[in-house]
């Protein structure tokens, strides 16, 4: 028992350093920034680039929550089933659930995917563009269209919609973590509503970063032409031979 709960509290650990290893900024933005392209024409629509994700130390402000929370569930999965009352607070009150604290689909699922998808689907076109991956849009010097481009577009979105999902299933849910920080009355509420919070928040989400594709989609038509044309007709966008 003591092993297994362990190694789930070391996995909930090393997923939030994966979570962070392939969601930081590979390259990021210099703070001078000029208002043109190199090539004199105006810079095409970039929104994460308005939102301010591209500074430096953007990704670890907003990751802060995700690393207290994951430091929060090991300690839970790592003591149970005699949880200290300083760990538990409000959990047992609000209904904390046993299957995310030990080995069960709750963890493993979400677990799994972020260790065998989310982290490689980010960290190998961090690898593969090198300097060419930028989360400001700007051209690439050539248009990459090898290895596992040969088969999906945009590999490292999938792997940012695996990542955040899988660490939303794993904790945010209101019988997990959360349930010990909110107060009983206020979770009562959430959880009334919560049909309506959980896809509401997915779908703003999937269309930030459909609405990110489509920016980088036109400007690499702009900048490759045909060629570009050729490549996103034969290959999937997200998964290959499916969507």
């Amino acid at each position: 028992m003591f092993i297994s709960q362990l190694v789930l509290s070391l996995a909930i650990l090393a997923s939030t350093a994966g979570t962070y290893a392939g969601l930081r900024n590979p390259n990021p933005e210099p703070a001078q920034k000029p208002s043109v392209s190199e090539r004199g024409q105006p810079r095409h629509a970039d929104s994460i680039r308005w939102m301010n994700l591209t500074h430096r130390h953007t990704p670890k402000v907003i990751l802060l929550p995700l690393v207290l929370l994951s430091l929060h569930l090991a300690a839970l999965a790592f003591y149970y089933p005699d949880i200290p009352p300083a760990a538990l607070r409000h959990g047992a009150e609000n209904g904390l659930s046993a299957s995310l604290m030990t080995w069960s689909c709750s963890t493993f699922l979400p677990l799994a995917l972020i260790f065998f998808a989310g982290i490689p689907l980010r960290l190998g076109p961090y690898r593969s563009l090198g300097k060419n991956f930028t989360f400001q849009l700007s051209k690439p010097d050539q248009l990459k269209t090898t290895g596992i481009y040969a088969h999906v577009q945009h590999p490292s979105y999938t792997g940012v919609m695996v990542l955040v999902l899988s660490n939303v299933a794993l904790l945010a849910r209101l019988d997990g973590v959360l349930s010990c920080w909110i107060p009983p009355t206020v979770h009562q509420s959430l959880r009334a509503i919560e049909w309506v919070l959980g896809p509401a928040a997915c779908s703003v989400f999937l269309f930030g970063v459909w609405t990110r594709v489509r920016e980088e989609e036109r400007m690499l038509r702009a900048e490759f032409g045909e060629k570009w044309e050729r490549w996103h007709a034969s290959t999937a966008r997200f998964v290959p031979y499916v969507f």
